[in-house]
């Protein structure tokens, strides 16, 4: 999942070294709580206790309870702590659409399309107009590239072919069978992959694909692999 990291958290404004100070805390090198201490600069909310600084020394290790930081650390119990940024939760709290069975287990964000019968499905969600039937055939990434602003569709012709988290944004991940997408929205959605315009960082001749078959992602060549193409504006 995708998370909004924060600078600080609940015990932000308490000091630069907080309880525990740079050298004293409990157990070692980093005090109490995480980087910095307990009322440090990121605080119960920033890193966590025994976050970045447990394998230095402090309480909890490296990785404590409930995340990769601390509890209530960078990802913990909550992306960015409790008193964080991005409160509390186990997904990403920016308007990300969720399936029901994530919603169900406390997610935010429950997905919403609306049809707008005319060849257009908007997501409520994230505000993005989607075409709704997939084009027949494959296509090579600069292919897929330049299909999109190509397109007239609903009277629309700023189209493009979207990037990887927009694409992925549209994964359902409930779907436990077929193409992992809502298919009274999508309908006849090809189990397979889907071109990104995100190219591949530091590469010239790979882009980011998602697999609507598993809801993954993956880069492939942008001239050896052929993937469908779906547009968005």
């Amino acid at each position: 999942m995708l998370a909004a990291f924060g600078a600080c958290g609940t015990g932000a404004s308490s000091g630069m070294s907080g309880s525990g100070g740079a050298s004293g805390g409990v157990g070692g090198t980093i005090g109490s709580g995480g980087v910095l201490g307990t009322g440090g600069i990121a605080g119960i909310g920033g890193v966590g206790t025994g976050g970045a600084g447990g394998s230095a020394g402090g309480s909890g290790g490296t990785v404590a309870s409930g995340g990769v930081v601390g509890s209530g650390g960078m990802v913990s119990t909550g992306w960015v702590g409790t008193g964080g940024v991005a409160g509390t939760g186990d997904w990403a709290e920016w308007p990300m659409p969720n399936s029901q069975v994530d919603v169900s287990a406390g997610a935010p964000n429950l997905e919403s399309y609306t049809d707008n019968g005319d060849g257009t499905v908007t997501d409520n969600v994230t505000g993005l107009m989607w075409q709704q039937t997939v084009p027949t055939g494959n296509y090579t990434w600069s292919q897929a590239v330049a299909y999109c602003p190509k397109l007239t569709l609903a009277g629309h012709n700023d189209w493009r072919l979207p990037s990887r988290i927009e694409l992925v944004s549209i994964v359902d991940f409930g779907v436990t069978s077929g193409a992992t997408i809502n298919a009274t929205y999508f309908p006849s959605t090809p189990a397979s992959g889907f071109w990104s315009s995100s190219p591949l960082a530091g590469s010239s001749s790979d882009a980011w694909g998602v697999g609507f078959d598993f809801g993954g992602t993956y880069n492939r060549g942008v001239s050896v692999y052929y993937f469908f193409v779906r547009c968005v504006r």
